[in-house]
């Protein structure tokens, strides 16, 4: 949820004045961090994860340089999260939880109401540079499209398929009456609804497609083999005594083009995404300035 995302991120504030050279252990253009400063924007990054590890040091502060670098850039274009915006999202999250639940939640975070809704705000922030940043990216053409599903024949290949519905009961007694009344011209769907102790996802009057390999091997076994529209005979699985009913079956195939192209774009437009972003951040450690002090750094305690 939102709100976790929001907790997490919730970065102490650091100053946006110089201090003395001798007191800053690192600098993004013009943010600065003593080390207290810093050790607390690291422990934040490594919340509920395994603490601050020497050897994940670097990461954390790549992590810490990164996240300003792009507040940097948002901050050189004008970009802002306005208190309108700020207070809708709010009302959105609290919308969720009591108020009990929500103040829980942050003392579990170690955080007060007003840090975590800053922390909120500059998450919003950062997604809003990303996304006016994003908007370089050029969109999937059809003839990418077209050419990842002509190079990757293999992802498109579609299993046999069958959708059924099923009853499931604790005893053979029960399925045996359920099955004779059926036989006599009973409804499998109402009685699906009446009689099976399987919840709806397991098949009920608006039963999923199943693939071969999705299923238990001996439900499987009866279901691919039934015609459609024909009842079962009592099944005795480890799950209880089943009938089942198959309204529908497809064959094994090839999914068209048409039927893959969301998937393809999507794909490919997640890729672009990732690589544009990764260039981006390049740009940005080239274009504003990042400094570490080293000595600095090595006293900084980690817990």
């Amino acid at each position: 949820m939102f709100v976790f995302a929001a907790l997490v991120t919730a970065l102490p504030a650091c100053e946006l004045f110089d201090r003395p050279a001798e007191k800053v252990v690192l600098s993004v253009g013009s943010r600065s961090f003593t080390p207290e400063e810093l050790r607390a924007q690291l422990k934040a990054m490594a919340y509920e994860q395994d603490g601050m590890q020497k050897g994940r040091l670097d990461a954390l502060i790549e992590g810490v340089v990164d996240h300003y670098l792009v507040l940097e850039y948002g901050n050189q274009q004008g970009i802002q999260v306005s208190d309108e915006e700020l207070e809708a999202v709010v009302r959105e999250i609290k919308k969720d939880y009591a108020e009990k639940d929500f103040q829980d939640l942050l003392l579990k975070g170690f955080m007060d109401y007003a840090r975590w809704k800053e922390g909120l705000r500059e998450q919003l922030l950062i997604q809003k540079i990303t996304k006016k940043a994003s908007e370089a990216i050029p969109p999937v053409s059809i003839e990418e499209i077209r050419a990842y599903y002509d190079s990757h024949p293999e992802e498109f290949r579609r299993p046999a398929r069958v959708r059924f519905r099923q009853i499931v009961t604790s005893t053979r007694e029960e399925a045996d009456n359920l099955q004779k009344r059926l036989a006599q011209g009973g409804d499998m769907a109402a009685t699906v609804v009446r009689s099976s102790r399987v919840p709806a996802s397991a098949g009920s009057a608006e039963p999923g497609w199943f693939a071969k390999g999705d299923l238990d091997e001996l439900i499987e076994k009866v279901v691919f083999s039934l015609p459609v529209g024909q009842v079962s005979g009592v099944v005795e699985t480890p799950y209880g005594f089943h009938l089942f009913e198959v309204l529908g079956k497809k064959p094994e195939g090839v999914r068209s083009l048409a039927e893959s192209m969301t998937e393809i774009e999507a794909r490919l437009l997640g890729e672009k995404q990732e690589a544009f972003y990764l260039t981006w951040l390049e740009e940005l450690r080239a274009s504003i300035p990042v400094n570490i002090n080293r000595e600095l750094l090595k006293e900084l305690e980690l817990e």
